[in-house]
């Protein structure tokens, strides 16, 4: 994309911020959650690449926070714990950075900027949540409209090409099979691959008495399914039907149902055209990945080993790579570029947090989901059996990418675990 079109792009969506706070009357909390969702696609974009990477989201957040938040009256959510959690992260961070950190750059201060940010807006969304539930399902069709964008962005590259796209820099797994790696907004396919497997089961999730309504949810779950087949994306493929399964042995019986039908379509499709999409085209086989990965995940499990508690530093992973693991690289134009991460999430986590970090971000997102299910089988709260199906489809894909460097998927997942929070709570005290 040219630099022109990408500043324009970034003036555009920060224009729309300003005006939408300063003359859309009402609750301005709630603008500002439904900003942040309409406009997800274009959050990632940085405004200073070249001192700090601070993009959208993150600049937003933080002027939101000091010229337009308003503490909500009717609020009753204890955040005693989240800052309690959030301090812990901080703070071995910020131990982890000083005692073990090798030539830190001005990365490891943009993921604390980001995180803090993911932060403030948690604490808004599941405050306006929890003084009204109507805003949960109203957030749910932000995301279905986001997901919905994606498709068409998707459609564009499909008759355009993927030099259709609104990343700074191409992504060399888009051409590297037989078959092009479909990305829409996002800059990695295995990263949109995620968005679509986690979003995809918002379709499920009833916002309307409209038939009409509920079968275009339908058909957008299942051409949502046929998008992650044209990403190539094998681990957001394996987290879906991972919840799948899930929803299939929890779920209603109009889910199944929706389920099992889908299912029996895809499996139709794929049979059939297989050719077309790309992953059933890649072009290493499953074995020769694996041996690839597992040989990085190696180095990272010494790497985690020689570093337990604090890790080698946020952000930090390519710094220290290039020292003591430099065959981890790959070549595009005659550039080398260190791996930023061992292929893995969870190692990636472990190896930069260490294992008090590593532990303290696991527990921020399994708590909810423990909850979660724990209320579905004492009130049968479908919503809450939906939204822990979007997020084990993350947790699973989450095994072989780090997806987190996207702030989207981390806005995403910070979505889902927030609305999972709110509906808890509203659940609670009406049963109460």
């Amino acid at each position: 994309m040219g630099s022109m079109l990408y500043i324009l792009l970034a003036l555009t969506v920060l224009v729309a911020f300003f005006i939408l706070m300063i003359f859309v009357p009402g609750n301005l909390n709630r603008v500002y959650i439904k900003y942040i969702l309409l406009a997800y696609p274009l959050l990632a974009i940085d405004l200073l690449p070249s001192i700090i990477s601070a993009n959208i989201f993150c600049f937003t957040t933080i002027i939101f926070l000091i010229f337009f938040y308003k503490q909500n009256s009717l609020e009753r959510s204890n955040k005693k714990s989240l800052y309690y959690f959030l301090f812990i992260l901080l703070s071995v961070i910020v131990v982890g950075g000083l005692i073990n950190a090798e030539n830190l750059t001005l990365t490891s201060i943009a993921y604390l900027i980001e995180y803090l940010s993911i932060f403030i807006f948690s604490c808004v969304l599941v405050g306006e949540c929890e003084a009204d539930r109507k805003f949960v399902y109203q957030l749910v069709n932000c995301l279905k409209i986001t997901l919905f964008v994606s498709l068409l962005f998707m459609i564009g590259q499909v008759f355009i090409g993927p030099s259709f796209t609104i990343a700074k820099s191409p992504n060399i797994n888009v051409l590297s099979g037989i078959s092009i790696r479909y990305t829409s907004f996002f800059q990695d396919p295995q990263k949109y691959g995620q968005f679509l497997s986690a979003c995809s089961f918002f379709f499920l999730i009833k916002t309307s008495d409209s038939r009409t309504r509920q079968f275009l949810n339908y058909c957008l779950l299942f051409f949502s399914i046929l998008a992650i087949f044209m990403t190539g994306g094998r681990g957001a493929l394996g987290g879906w039907l991972v919840a799948i399964l899930f929803l299939i042995l929890l779920g209603n019986a109009k889910n199944r149902l929706v389920l099992f039908f889908s299912i029996a379509l895809l499996a139709i499709v794929a049979y059939n055209y297989s050719n077309s999409f790309a992953i059933f085209q890649r072009g290493a086989d499953l074995t020769e990945s694996y041996n690839f990965r597992y040989a990085i995940w190696q180095d990272a499990i010494h790497i985690f080993f020689d570093n337990p508690i604090w890790g080698i530093g946020i952000g930090n992973y390519a710094n220290y790579v290039s020292v003591h693991n430099p065959d981890q690289y790959w070549i595009d134009d005659n550039v080398i570029t260190f791996f930023d991460h061992p292929e893995s999430g969870y190692l990636k986590l472990l190896t930069e947090y260490g294992a008090i970090g590593f532990l303290v971000i696991l527990l921020i997102i399994l708590i909810p989901l423990y909850k979660g299910i724990t209320l579905y089988f004492k009130s049968q709260r479908s919503l809450q059996l939906i939204l822990t199906a979007s997020v084990l489809t993350w947790l699973v894909g989450f095994y072989t990418v780090y997806s987190l460097g996207d702030i989207r998927i981390l806005i995403l997942i910070a979505t889902i675990i927030g609305l999972m929070i709110a509906d808890y709570k509203l659940t609670t005290n009406e049963v109460v």
